[in-house]
């Protein structure tokens, strides 16, 4: 959740209410107040606005506030988002005083109750209750999507790690199955980085590893698309919606950044840091799997260094 003003959200079918409510929380420096007349307008609204804390009245024209907010509640469980399940504050507003009502939209969902009228007063110290309540939340969600980018990120290169590299594949092989498109899969290996090891040292292995995988990521043109370290001096890229045109075309930039960087290597390819890459391209089907596409990309790989180094395979079998 961005920093910013609060997103409050009225739910009410009598106009008068609803002005009145409203007024009341404008009063709040740091909330805005969004009004809705029946449930298929908050619906609309919440999807839009992403509202902090709603206040539903149990009565509505088109619904009740009960089923309005197991419809939130189903919303909101459906998301996919965030690894945090989102939840949204509720506060029902009723001009009924019945302990019945009031334990159902408990248990459907809602979190506090307001009787109308409605105190001014009483409304607004719930309401800054709830949003500190809001608050932390955006403060955990904020600390989750932290620690989640440090859990994939791999310390050495800055650049995405195997554990993303292996959640990322699974995502998009679903993904491109559901979308009949294809999915381009690259493993990239550093030619003889073990006698570059030998000969210069770890330190400048380790400078020459942040130097190939900054030269990876930059000859990546989409958003969609993602290099990760996959182990060692091996790297690997994730193309969803890529044939194998696009891909061999991806993997040349690769290795031409890559033989660009011109870093000196006694034992390499012309005396030079050089990489060597394999593709597999497929479109993912039901009776496959992501990691027979990740074993045809490993064998080309392996035709790509038995064949010399510094080029690349596309899998014959694997071609769209």
């Amino acid at each position: 959740m961005p920093a910013g003003k609060y997103q409050l959200l009225v739910v009410d079918s009598s106009s008068a209410n609803r002005q009145l409510i409203g007024e009341c929380l404008s009063q709040l420096d740091d909330a805005n107040v969004s009004l809705a007349a029946d449930g298929q307008s908050a619906v609309e609204l919440i999807a839009s606005i992403r509202p902090d804390l709603i206040l539903i009245d149990m009565n509505l024209r088109d619904t009740d506030g009960i089923s309005l907010v197991r419809r939130i509640r189903n919303r909101e469980q459906l998301s996919t988002e965030s690894d945090l399940n989102l939840w949204t504050p509720v506060i029902f507003l009723s001009s009924v005083m019945d302990e019945d009502m009031l334990a159902q939209g408990i248990i459907a969902g809602g979190d506090d109750f307001l009787h109308k009228p409605v105190s001014e007063i009483i409304l607004l110290a719930k309401v800054r209750a709830m949003l500190r309540i809001v608050g932390m939340q955006r403060d955990i969600h904020a600390a989750h999507r932290r620690l989640k980018q440090i859990a994939t990120l791999d310390g050495l290169t800055c650049i995405p790690n195997r554990r993303y590299f292996d959640d990322t594949l699974t995502t998009e092989w679903k993904r491109c199955q559901r979308a009949g498109a294809p999915l381009s899969l690259l493993l990239i290996d550093i030619d003889y980085f073990k006698q570059f090891n030998d000969a210069y040292g770890h330190q400048a292995g380790d400078q020459c590893l942040k130097a190939v995988a900054s030269a990876l990521n930059e000859s990546l043109f989409r958003v969609e698309d993602s290099v990760a370290r996959y182990g060692g001096e091996e790297f690997a890229a994730i193309l969803p919606g890529t044939a194998a045109a696009g891909a061999l075309a991806v993997a040349e930039r690769m290795r031409a950044s890559t033989s660009e960087l011109r870093i000196p290597h006694k034992h390499g390819v012309d005396s030079f840091v050089s990489c060597s890459i394999g593709i597999a391209s497929i479109h993912p089907a039901a009776e496959q799997t992501a990691e027979q596409l990740l074993q045809a990309a490993d064998h080309s790989l392996y035709e790509a260094k038995h064949a010399g180094r510094n080029r690349i395979v596309l899998h014959p079998e694997c071609r769209t």
